[in-house]
């Protein structure tokens, strides 16, 4: 197994194709967190996010062969199935994009904290930024979320969404705006506090 882990992605799928098991968990293991990742901060859902990554490595499965390598990397293909499952689920189920109240947190294997006071105002900043992605309209959101918190390059996200490099720029530019926009509208003491 160990020439399977130094395996590139395209390699481990012709593997997957041929039925091969190992090289199935190798690229699990190597893309859930970053799917999943994708996942939640695009649905603001724990339960939604688990399924659209189950959804995206059945997908791998079955289609796999529709990935090609030369179009992006596995791991955007991956996402844009889990987003596409994500957007799937809400229009079948008749659910509203996201709540923007609390959204679910992933909260399982964090550690206790090394600094209290620290970790304390790191989470209230996270649980702020999730609300402010929660209130953004969708289309700035993903774009939002892949280049700005899950590293994709623009053209990798403009694969998963669909769209134009240039529309990711865009959208990631009016994106930001907008989120610090919804993050001083959602804690309007904060701009106060540090004048």
């Amino acid at each position: 197994m160990i020439w399977l882990s130094k395996a590139s992605d395209a390699e481990l799928m012709a593997q997957v194709a041929k039925g091969d098991e190992r090289a199935f968990t190798v690229l699990y293991r190597r893309h859930q967190r970053t799917v999943y990742g994708f996942a939640l901060l695009y649905s603001a859902s724990e339960s939604l996010a688990a399924d659209a990554t189950q959804d995206a490595f059945i997908e791998m499965l079955g289609s796999g062969a529709r990935f090609d390598p030369g179009q992006g990397a596995l791991a955007a293909w991956l996402c844009g199935v889990a987003r596409n499952c994500v957007r799937r689920h809400r229009r079948d189920f008749d659910l509203p994009a996201a709540s923007a109240e609390e959204p679910e947190t992933a909260t399982h294997g964090q550690h206790e904290p090394a600094q209290p006071l620290a970790d304390l105002e790191r989470s209230r900043a996270s649980a702020a930024v999730r609300r402010g992605l929660a209130r953004l309209e969708p289309h700035y959101r993903e774009v939002l979320i892949l280049c700005a918190l899950q590293d994709f390059s623009y053209a990798e996200a403009a694969a998963i969404c669909g769209i134009e490099v240039h529309l990711v720029r865009s959208r990631l530019a009016r994106g930001k705006l907008r989120l610090a926009e919804l993050l001083r509208e959602l804690h309007p003491g904060r701009q106060r506090e540090a004048a």
